[in-house]
């Protein structure tokens, strides 16, 4: 089992923080989520490896943790960088985080949180941002995109365009695109079975909210789906199970283009809850299926070596703290 979306935060001094709103709260302070942290609950719940993405809420553009925390630990940690597409000097960036060992690159709207930011897909597609892809498909990495609400419609218009001009680069969509599966009406029909699925509703015969521009990308083998624990906690909260969406998800995407993170430290919850959530999430799958979702599509992503047999998981970890001030599930959505 491999964690894709691990938020790692360390108190050490030679990693000062940058948050790009000016402070960061007490809960990170003095409850960080170290590298040496999350190693130990991975081992703790029976997990293998994680990918460490940058907290930009945190650090801003500084991905020198997450790479340098990779770099330690080569077997098990991959590092995921947050840039700034529209800089001037943004391909040299991603040059420079993939020579100090990144696997993938993430992007958000600059600036922009979950109650808004600057309208466009400028910030993922356009000119500048175009050459940040072409330099990701030149290194062989990955791309990342994290939606808000209120941008995801005209940026799922605009992806495809991108995708099709880059067809070797693999494309991972945050919290299930921001898609709210909570806020559908009931219609009649047919049942359905789908980086942040973003709280589908599988039972529900007609798209939900943002939903028909999320599906109209199944057909670009490339594009992922990443759900975690802040869509779990919001369609729980709407009283859908999880294993609903990510049934769903599979049925439209496959399993081979989704993938499970926990947003630790975003993302309110104990690390054990994350995990035991996760597993109960695909336990109507098909057994490759429900591996694939919760590891196996993420080696493939990221490379990983072939998943260790992992046994019961051991001793209790230490647990993060809830940290939810910051935006995590009981906002919503976050910056994260």
């Amino acid at each position: 089992m491999i964690d894709s979306h691990a938020h790692l935060v360390t108190d050490d001094p030679a990693y000062p923080y940058d948050p790009p709103g000016g402070t960061v709260s007490d809960a990170v302070r003095h409850d960080p989520m170290t590298a040496e942290r999350l190693l130990a609950a991975l081992d703790a719940h029976g997990l293998s490896a994680a990918v460490a993405v940058q907290r930009a809420h945190v650090y801003g553009y500084d991905n020198s943790y997450v790479v340098d925390a990779a770099a330690r630990h080569p077997d098990r940690l991959r590092a995921m960088c947050v840039i700034d597409a529209r800089a001037s000097d943004a391909a040299k960036t991603v040059r420079r985080w993939a020579e100090r060992g990144a696997v993938a690159m993430r992007l958000t709207s600059p600036g922009g949180d979950q109650h808004g930011g600057t309208p466009g897909a400028g910030w993922f597609a356009g000119p500048a941002a175009l050459e940040v892809w072409r330099q990701v498909s030149e290194l062989g990495l990955s791309m990342c995109l994290h939606l808000y609400r209120w941008n995801r419609d005209e940026s799922l218009r605009a992806l495809p365009a991108v995708a099709r001009a880059f067809p070797g680069t693999p494309v991972v969509l945050d919290h299930v695109a921001s898609v709210e599966a909570h806020r559908a009406e009931p219609v009649p029909g047919t049942p359905v079975v789908l980086d942040h699925v973003a709280s589908v509703e599988a039972h529900r015969a007609e798209p939900v909210p943002g939903a028909a521009g999320l599906l109209a990308l199944a057909d670009l083998p490339q594009v992922h789906v990443k759900v975690t624990t802040l869509n779990f906690a919001r369609i729980s909260a709407a009283g859908v199970a999880p294993s609903v969406v990510v049934e769903w998800l599979v049925s439209r995407f496959g399993a081979e283009r989704v993938l499970w993170g926990s947003d630790v430290t975003q993302t309110a919850g104990t690390y054990a809850d994350m995990a035991r959530i996760a597993r109960e999430s695909v336990a109507g799958l098909p057994a490759r299926d429900a591996a694939l979702v919760l590891g196996g599509t993420a080696a493939a992503l990221y490379g990983f070596p072939p998943l260790p047999q992992t046994g019961e998981p051991g001793p209790q970890a230490a647990e993060p703290g809830p940290q939810a001030g910051e935006g995590g599930a009981e906002a919503g959505e976050h910056a994260g």
